[in-house]
This record gives structure tokens, C-alpha cells and sequence, in this order.
């Protein structure tokens, strides 16, 4: 799966400073930037990891400025922004080509014109190491079709063009390029500045290399072999340093040059427009110099590390090793998903199958051109967003706080303890609601099944009269009062723990699951936080707390709560029936296979006199569609908003026909976009069709964002939805047919969100959109319920095109 820009696109500043690229290590660490170089937000940067005892994650190398020198010139291919608004250099109109490839951004630069050469520079992670890997290769033009897609020497064997073993030897060598690499430290919490006089002091540790004389004793343990320079890069007081190394042939003659100069006022112009600060100051410890060779597969290789120092970090082997893993990991994950879950009758697993596991577009004469790009690209983004954390803390021994270990055995990868999915990029927030969401999509559809039950498990264990929190805890962050405001989140547990029984017919687990569950519902029914209670008078569920928004449309404005919805909402009442009937059918299934004592009637009660209650109270005979909220402070609310969408897309449905269909046409008509749908439709006072962002006030955004704005991820239920409506025609030819047009209609939904791929942050989609068009996106990068929804509703799509494939074999 490769995502490509030529020239035309890379030497357009305003093209490429836009588009972002973002590479993850599954350990809530990451690299990003931009194609252009620039670094447009505090959180870009090479290095982003939790050292140990660390608050939050960290900013450790933020970029790498390369200068060469070539054919008697220097180029500078590193591009800056300054607070001025300057550029210095401008080293994108160097850039031939970028390219995603696998998830890893590969940049091309032309040197010396047409008849030149072209360097490319790759960047890549493998998972569970807090390791980034930046490597140079020179390439000759007349090579670079060839070379487009093949991996650089460390991953491969060093052959010519006739697939015979090349040697220096064997031809007069050119003159090398002297490649001069700059690189901007910065040791500090991923989302704040840096300011050079305040900023703690660094110290630099240079590692000499095995054939240099040292008059210190006690360094001679971090002796590099020859061919290899770098330095580990401490601040004061903190015990934990991370290393840059610079890793080549002899040859090439790498060194590192102590500098220590600071570098003043970058600016990150996505933190003007979101009214952060954008201003950042970066440290120079030194500089990495080393010959490159044309005409050879010599590669130079720059590790950034916070792992321990070790000589597995500087071996081409092991380095080697981890690429071809990583490539191999991310192609298994595709093969995975073609491979069929349901075989053809009369049919292997062959090529035709697998068709049916991609997506067609039905603007192509290929149906299924582009599918198998497009699942890639879903399959790498829900990788984004899972991360694992260790929850202990490490000790130093006393006197050795700001010396590196160094030893000789093999690095393992990190055995962190805790699932966590990221809901956004780049603030990396921990929300529990949006957790509990994308996990089908995340990762059920990704097989991820031990991840997801340890999750599920590891969050049954918070829960406080029957309630969850909005988060997560961390090592350095316990759990509040304040954290346990939404009354929502409980019942989308439910919502996940179904998708996970369904799947995986895990019902031991469900067995150990179901007292917290039934304690759970008894708390809602009794009444819990918040205001949180059934009523008997019509067995429906509310929700009330002055000054507190306790469902998903959650933004505070000046400590104010934007949609309060105090009351009975509509979408918790439908999650309330989803959960007693779930909760019914639990019961029944344990009863059935032995486990006595959980009795299904009283939740089979519930359920029916919610349901009868939701079609008498909800409904809104003069505009066709439901309330809002009911009973609140001001009576009912007649609002259009999205939420009555749960109340016909969950599994288990509360609103009774015909109502649905009423439902279902007024959302499609004032509620769908091409980028998800709005919050609220554009006749309804209050109404904002774009968002506000205004840089004087950064919270104005909160105003619009369920105000009107546009959410991708309201795509999977409107999906779900519009397939519930499957046989309504009689006959079997008739509903085949109308099966056959909302599969395509299906398709239709998710075809314009592809371009979002190639867009903003590379191979993802964002949020949150405008509800008017021209529909502009959040400052927002992308978000972790888009994703999982996309890839939630792409396999459904699947599914229901195998079974709609396999009926019509079975009928002929």
C-alpha cells in the first residue's frame, strides 16, 4: 500500500506543509512531521516515548536538518518556519518524490539536476521498541524506478543490476556525497514548548569508537566499533538519557561533532491557528558527519533511541531483522483479512475469493480497483491508535543516574501491561467512551481478541456504583470523582463485551464478567451519580445533574456544559432496552449451559416496558422523528439531532416500525454529509455549520462541535442502520435485489472518505468536519473513532457481500 506524491506536488509548500505522516510503535510512542519538513505542531517530532518514571510522553529528537555537499555545492534540504514567518532553509523545493510506503514515509531528493543523483531517506519504527530508525541511501536517477519499492541495504542483499554481487573493487568509485545531519534535540513533554534559557541544561556523553585512544578510564565500555559515532543526550536531573547513534561502513568515515547551540523561535503555525503556544526553541548537541557513496547499497543509518544502550542497537543484523519483521507483520495483517472467513460452497480459497474481502468502487471500470489499497491503508490506521503501557517504574542505582548501561545481550522488546486506544492525534487523549466504541472495528475485526478481553477485564475493574469512568488511570494520574461523570459509558460496555461474545463465543469469560454486570443495571435502576435513575413511572432512564453534560456531546464552554441534554436522552434510553435485552439473553445462555441462579425475567421486564414507553414518549408526531430529550428542565426538546440514530442502528432496535423508516429518511435528508453526519440539522435554532476557530478564542470550537459539525464516525451506526432494513420485499428475487442496492449504497457512504487519505495526516481520517460545505476538517489530525468505524463498517459491507454471493450460488 503506498501513498505517492511527485514533484509538482512536493516543491508546492502550501501541498506539503499540510499533509502530515505519522509512524507508531504500539507503546503510545511515535515519529511524525510533514512532508515538507517543516514541523507544524509541538508534537512533531523524530522521538516521542515515556521514559521510565515520565508523567506523560516525551519529546526527545525533534528533527534531523541534512546539508550536503555534492558536485562542489551544498544543498540544504531541511525546511524551517520561524516565528517571523521565514523559512530557513527551504529544502523542500529539493524533494523529487514522497511516498508511504508500508506506513513509512520515504522521501527522494534530487541533487545536481537532471543528470544528478537523488538521495532517499526513509523513516521507520518496529513495534514495542521506543526506537526510530532514519537511513540515507544514494541512488542513481536511471535507478529510481527500479528502486522505488525496494527496501534499503539494511534489509537487503548488496547485488547490481544482473542480481550479482557488486564490489567497490570492481569499478572506480565517484566521488562521495558529504552528508552533513543536524540534529535538533529537545527533551520535554510531547505537548509543551521548549525554551532554550529555561530549559534544563544538557549533557552530552560522545562514545568513541573501539581503534581511539581514551584518557577515561571509566567510558571504555562504550567503545563503537569502527564505522559507527554517536552520544547519549541527558538533561539535568533526570536519569534517563536516549542515544543517537550514527551507524555506516568504515568507509564512510561517520562521526559526531559536539556543538551545543540552541536555536530560537520555530513556529508551529497549527498551534497559532488553535490558539496554543507556537513557539519552540531546539538544541543542537552536535553534528553527524559521514560519506555517501553513489553506485553502492551503502546505507547510513541513524538510531534514536531511548532503549537501553546495547550492541544490538548498531548491528545491521539485528536492524535487518526488525524491518523485514515489520514489513512481514503489516503484510500478514492484510492476508489476514483477504483470506475468506466463510468458504464458498464448491470453491478453495483462491484468488477469486479473496476478491470478495475488498471493497468495489463502483465509480471504475475495475470494481475492485483500489480495494485492496484502500483496506491496507484501514487496517495500518487502526494500528495508530492501540497502545500498550507499562504500569511499573524503574529505579537507578544510586551514582549512576546519568551514566547509560551498555551490554552486549540481545534488546527485548518492551512486555508492557496495559491496553490503552488513543483517541486522538496529537493530543492522545484516553477516553473510555470513544475506547468501548471503536473496539469492534479496532480490534475485533483486526482478530486482536486476548487485546480486547484484557481490556474489557482490566476496565470491569473501576467500576463504581455501577458507573465507568471517562478514563483510564495511569501510574502518575489515579482516578477522581470528577472522572466518573458520563452516563453513557457503562451501557457502550455492554455494546462492546456483545461484539466480543458474538466473535469469539467466549462465554467463560462472560460467566466472570456477569455479577459486576448485574450490580451494574441494579445501580441504574436504584439510582447512582450524577442523577442517574430509572424512573417507574415509565421505566425509562435519566440522566440530570446541574452544570454537567453526562452523555457523548460533552464540550464545556466557561465551565458551562454546551448541550446539557438533562433529562432523558435519547440515545441512552436506547442503550438502556440494548443492555437489559443482552442482559436477558446472558442469562437464558448461562442458565441454559449450567450456571444457575441468574434469572432472566426480571431484566426481560425492563426491557418491555422501556420499549412499549420509548414509542409512546419519543415520539414526535408532528415533525416524523423523535425527541431529543425528554423530560428535561425546559419539557421535551424536538430538536433533529443525530442521537435518535441509536434508537434504529444498534443490534437490538427500541423504536418499532414504521417509525424507523420515518427516522431513518429525516436523518438521511437533513443529517448526512459526505463526511459523516451532523450533530444537529441546519433548520434547528443554534445551528453553526463550520466550525469556529478562532485563534483570540480557541474555546469558540467547543461551541460548534455538536452544534452542527460533522462527525465521520456516526457513518458506521447510519450503516447500520440502512442495512437493518434488509427483506422488507416479499419474495426472494425482490430482496435479493434490495439487498444487492443497499450493499452499493454502502459503498457509496464510504468512497468519498478515502481522499481523506491522502490528505492532512497521511493514511488516516479525521473526526470532525463542517456541516456546511465546502466541509474544512478540525485542527484535529485524526481520531481513533473514525478510524474503527471505517474498518467496522468496510467489513460488515464484506460480510454482506459473501453471504449475498453465497445465496445466489446455492439458488441457481
Amino acid at each position: 500500500m503506498t501513498i505517492s506524491f511527485d514533484r509538482s506536488t512536493c516543491c508546492d509548500l502550501n501541498e506539503t506543509i499540510s499533509r502530515e505522516w505519522l509512524v507508531t510503535n504500539g507503546l503510545g510512542g511515535y515519529a511524525a512531521g510533514t512532508v515538507a519538513g517543516v514541523l507544524t505542531r509541538i508534537q512533531h517530532g523524530l522521538l516521542v516515548a515515556i521514559p521510565p518514571r515520565a508523567t506523560k510522553p516525551q519529546l526527545l529528537l525533534a528533527k534531523i536538518d541534512e546539508e550536503v555537499t555534492f558536485d562542489q555545492r551544498t544543498y540544504y534540504l531541511g525546511t524551517n518556519e520561524y516565528r517571523d514567518g521565514t523559512f530557513n532553509p527551504s529544502g523542500f523545493v529539493h524533494i523529487e518524490a514522497f511516498r508511504l510506503e508500508n506506513g513509512f514515509p520515504v522521501f527522494t531528493y534530487r541533487l545536481g539536476g537532471i543528470d544528478g543523483m537523488i538521495l532517499e531517506k526513509r523513516i521507520w519504527m518496529a513495534q514495542n521498541y521506543n526506537t526510530t530508525y532514519i537511513q540515507y541511501r544514494v541512488i542513481k536517477p536511471d535507478r529510481l524506478t527500479q528502486s522505488a519499492h525496494k527496501v534499503n541495504s539494511s534489509v537487503r542483499s548488496s547485488t547490481n543490476n544482473n542480481g550479482r554481487s557488486s564490489s567497490i573493487a570492481e569499478q572506480a568509485r565517484p566521488e562521495p556525497m558529504i552528508l552533513t545531519l543536524l540534529p535538533l534535540a529537545t527533551y520535554r513533554p510531547f505537548d509543551l514548548p521548549q525554551r532554550g534559557n529555561t530549559s534544563p541544561p544538557f549533557h552530552i556523553q560522545v562514545h568513541g569508537t573501539e581503534n581511539q585512544a581514551s584518557g577515561n578510564e571509566k567510558d571504555s565500555q562504550l567503545k563503537l566499533p569502527a564505522g559507527i559515532a554517536g552520544s547519549s543526550i541527558f538533561i539535568e536531573n533526570n536519569p534517563s538519557p536516549y542515544h543517537l547513534l550514527a551507524i555506516g561502513q568504515p568507509e564512510m568515515q561517520a562521526t559526531f561533532i559536539p556543538t551545543g547551540v540552541w536555536y530560537w523561535n520555530f513556529l508551529r503555525r497549527c498551534d497559532t491557528v488553535a490558539g496554543q503556544p507556537d513557539t519552540d526553541d531546539l538544541y543542537l548537541p552536535g553534528v553527524i558527519r559521514a560519506a555517501l557513496y553513489p553506485d553502492s547499497d551503502a546505507v547510513l543509518t541513524i538510531v534514536v533511541s531511548a532503549e537501553e544502550l546495547s550492541s544490538q542497537l548498531y548491528q545491521q543484523e539485528t536492524i535487518s531483522l526488525l524491518y523485514k519483521k515489520e514489513i512481514e507483520r503489516r503484510q500478514s495483517n492484510l492476508e489476514r483479512a483477504l483470506k475468506p472467513q466463510q468458504a464458498i460452497i464448491g470453491q478453495s480459497d483462491s484468488e477469486q475469493d479473496q476478491q470478495l474481502h475488498l471493497l468495489p468502487l463502483t465509480t471504475t471500470s475495475d470494481p475492485y480497483a483500489g480495494g485492496q489499497n484502500y483496506l491496507q491503508q484501514l487496517l495500518n490506521a487502526s494500528e495508530y491508535f492501540v497502545a500498550h503501557y507499562s504500569q511499573s517504574t524503574e529505579t537507578k542505582e544510586p551514582g549512576r543516574e546519568n551514566r547509560p548501561t551498555f551490554r552486549n545481550s540481545i534488546p527485548r522488546p518492551k512486555a508492557p501491561d496495559k491496553l490503552q486506544l488513543i483517541a486522538n492525534y496529537f493530543a492522545l487523549e484516553n477516553k473510555t467512551r470513544d475506547a468501548l466504541i471503536a473496539m469492534p472495528g479496532v480490534l475485533l475485526v483486526t482478530e486482536r481478541y486476548q487485546e480486547a478481553q484484557n481490556y474489557l477485564q482490566d476496565l470491569a475493574n473501576y467500576f463504581i456504583g455501577g458507573i465507568l469512568p471517562d478514563r483510564l488511570p495511569t501510574a502518575h494520574q489515579p482516578l477522581t470523582d470528577h472522572d466518573y461523570s458520563s452516563a453513557d459509558i457503562t451501557l457502550w460496555y455492554f455494546y462492546a463485551l456483545d461484539h466480543y461474545i458474538k466473535v469469539t463465543q467466549h462465554y467463560e469469560f462472560l460467566e466472570e464478567l456477569f455479577p459486576r454486570l448485574a450490580e451494574s443495571i441494579n445501580c441504574y435502576i436504584q439510582g447512582t451519580h450524577n442523577g442517574i435513575q430509572l424512573d417507574t413511572a415509565d421505566g425509562l432512564l435519566r440522566a440530570e445533574k446541574t452544570g454537567k453534560a453526562l452523555t457523548w456531546m460533552n464540550e464545556y464552554h466557561n465551565g458551562k456544559p454546551v448541550t446539557p441534554r438533562s433529562g432523558k436522552p435519547v440515545e441512552l434510553n436506547a442503550l438502556w432496552y440494548y443492555a437489559l435485552v443482552l442482559m436477558q439473553g446472558w442469562s437464558e445462555r448461562l442458565g441454559y449451559i449450567g450456571h444457575i441462579g441468574y434469572s432472566a425475567s426480571i431484566y426481560q421486564q425492563h426491557a418491555n416496558r422501556c420499549k412499549h414507553n420509548f414509542q409512546q414518549r419519543y415520539w414526535n408526531p408532528d415533525h416524523y422523528h423523535l425527541y431529543d430529550v425528554i423530560d428535561g428542565p425546559e419539557g421535551d426538546d424536538a430538536s433533529l439531532r443525530v442521537n435518535q440514530l441509536f434508537a434504529i442502528a444498534l443490534p437490538h432496535a427500541v423504536l418499532e416500525q414504521p417509525y424507523r423508516q420515518h427516522v431513518f429518511e429525516a436523518i438521511t435528508q437533513h443529517l448526512v454529509t459526505p463526511y459523516g453526519l451532523r450533530t444537529l440539522a441546519p433548520k434547528e435554532a443554534g445551528y453553526q455549520g463550520h466550525l469556529e476557530i478562532d485563534i483570540k478564542q480557541p474555546a469558540k470550537q467547543h461551541q460548534s462541535l455538536h452544534q452542527g459539525s460533522s462527525w465521520v464516525w456516526l457513518i458506521g451506526p447510519y450503516i447500520d442502520a440502512m442495512l437493518s432494513q434488509w427483506g422488507e420485499p416479499g419474495n426472494e428475487q425482490d430482496s435479493q435485489v434490495f439487498k444487492e442496492y443497499l450493499w452499493r449504497k454502502g459503498m457509496q457512504l464510504l468512497e468519498p472518505l478515502q481522499d481523506r487519505f491522502t490528505v492532512g495526516l497521511l493514511g488516516t481520517c479525521e473526526n470532525v468536519f463542517d456541516g456546511d460545505s465546502p466541509q474544512h476538517p478540525s485542527p484535529q489530525a485524526a481520531g481513533l473513532l473514525s478510524s474503527a468505524e471505517l474498518l467496522r463498517s468496510y467489513n460488515k459491507l464484506v460480510q454482506m457481500r459473501i453471504e449475498h454471493t453465497e445465496r445466489l450460488l446455492l439458488s441457481q
